[in-house]
């Protein structure tokens, strides 16, 4: 009898713990490697997604969100602004391979709730992914970093979801 609640403690939980799902968060740590994103197929598009509030930690600084693959096509980067990021003045997201950096993304206003699909953002194609100046991370992978800044009263509500869509490199 023993036996059989044991087995059926231990199903349950295994149940309980199949629900338990990583979640990503956006880091301030400099030193940390944040492993390349890799799709297991090939000739398929891939995605990166990341939700980036106005209080976040360090968002002003910039704050690492994940890494492409060495020389991934980039396609597009959608902006979702659920919402709209309300400062006095600028409300201005940038999106580059360094903390400060606007390689894929310069300065883009998120102060209007709606999705922008930016098929002309500078970061498109292999210009940075494929620049081995920015490729700084484990087997060449270049860093994402997301900052937000804002000018005059500051803003007391804003959340934006960023969805960067690439293609792996499948030329080697």
């Amino acid at each position: 009898m023993f036996l059989k609640h044991l087995k059926a403690a231990l199903l349950a939980a295994v149940i309980a713990g199949a629900g338990v799902v990583p979640s990503f968060a956006l880091s301030a740590d400099p030193v940390r490697t944040i492993p390349a994103r890799e799709c297991s197929a090939t000739q398929t598009v891939c995605y990166l997604r990341a939700t980036i509030n106005f209080n976040d930690p360090n968002i002003a600084n910039g704050v690492w969100g994940f890494t492409l693959p060495a020389s991934a096509y980039v396609l597009s980067v959608d902006l979702d602004v659920t919402t709209a990021f309300n400062a006095a003045t600028t409300n201005n997201l940038t999106i580059g391979a360094t903390a400060t950096g606007t390689d894929f993304l310069a300065a883009t206003s998120i102060t209007s709730a709606g999705i922008q699909h930016l098929t002309s953002a500078a970061g498109l194609g292999v210009a940075v992914t494929a620049n081995a100046t920015k490729q700084t991370q484990i087997n060449g992978g270049v860093p994402v970093y997301f900052r937000y800044t804002q000018t005059g009263t500051a803003s007391t509500a804003g959340v934006v979801t960023v969805v960067i869509s690439f293609a792996k490199n499948n030329d080697k």
